[in-house]
């Protein structure tokens, strides 16, 4: 793990599986850190289902694709959210090429590292699954949180992102997040599952983010394009990510943003 005090921590939320509610807790996680005072920027990393604009109902002119043809730089497609964080717009329906070259990655990676001092945290929200570019965006960051769900295929498929990663980038920074528990021995029993394969198998250990309990006001707020945290605040989820980012802006608490980026509105 970087030094809190040394830059921007970079953070990827990933997936083994669909269905996670990786992206709800991203955004809701985001929030709650805003509420705390700190600065945060989310990448929609899901190239070619972008779709975190249209979840927090803003309307944005350019996304990444107009960064990719060289039509405008990173910072000039920042989008505010009314939420109190900043957006980066992904890629969504580019059918001609639904995934980042190699070069255009590292690119956008660099110019992202350019931009992250601004922020006290940059969230990298990658499509779910394992596949090349998730682990490359995962590869980048300082830290990745994987969520996963009770549900045995998710499990499964959370455990193939782990060996993944370390299997192909040596990489063993995977911590983990238990969403949609029934309850919190059924979370802390899903949690069990993944680090005793991780550590048997793999010999790499996953620490605990948190256990995010289902909570049906969470589907809600998501059909209604709300955060549980502002449609739903004493919710049980709701709590549960709020002791999230409590946790995170204690790690970096000594942390300063530099210097302003200019932000498109929203």
């Amino acid at each position: 793990m970087i030094n809190p005090t040394e830059r921007t921590p970079i953070i990827a939320i990933a997936s083994g599986k669909g269905g996670a509610g990786k992206t709800s807790f991203t955004l809701n996680l985001c929030y709650q850190l805003s509420k705390l005072g700190k600065r945060v920027l989310v990448f929609d990393a899901d190239i070619g289902l972008a779709n975190i604009d249209v979840q927090l109902g803003i309307s944005t002119m350019k996304d990444l694709s107009d960064v990719i043809q060289g039509f405008c730089n990173l910072e000039d497609i920042i989008a505010r959210s009314e939420k109190g964080f900043d957006i980066i717009p992904g890629r969504s329906g580019f059918e001609k090429q639904p995934f980042l070259t190699t070069l255009e990655r590292r690119d956008v990676l660099k110019r992202l590292r350019d931009i992250a001092g601004s922020y006290d945290f940059v969230f990298l929200d990658v499509a779910a699954g394992i596949d090349n570019e998730v682990l490359s965006f995962t590869k980048f960051a300082d830290r990745t949180f994987l969520v996963t769900t009770p549900d045995p295929s998710s499990i499964t498929d959370a455990y193939a992102l782990i060996k993944l990663l370390k299997t192909k980038h040596e990489k063993e920074n995977c911590e983990i997040v238990i969403n949609q528990a029934g309850s919190l021995p059924e979370g802390k029993s899903t949690f069990a599952k993944v680090r005793m394969a991780a550590e048997k198998f793999l010999h790499v250990q996953v620490p605990l983010m948190g256990i995010v309990p289902y909570d049906r006001q969470y589907s809600t707020a998501v059909k209604l394009q709300q955060l549980t945290s502002i449609a739903f605040p004493n919710s049980d989820a709701t709590q549960a990510i709020e002791k999230i980012a409590q946790v995170l802006s204690n790690e970096y608490g000594n942390r300063t943003t530099g210097h302003n980026v200019s932000r498109m509105g929203a």
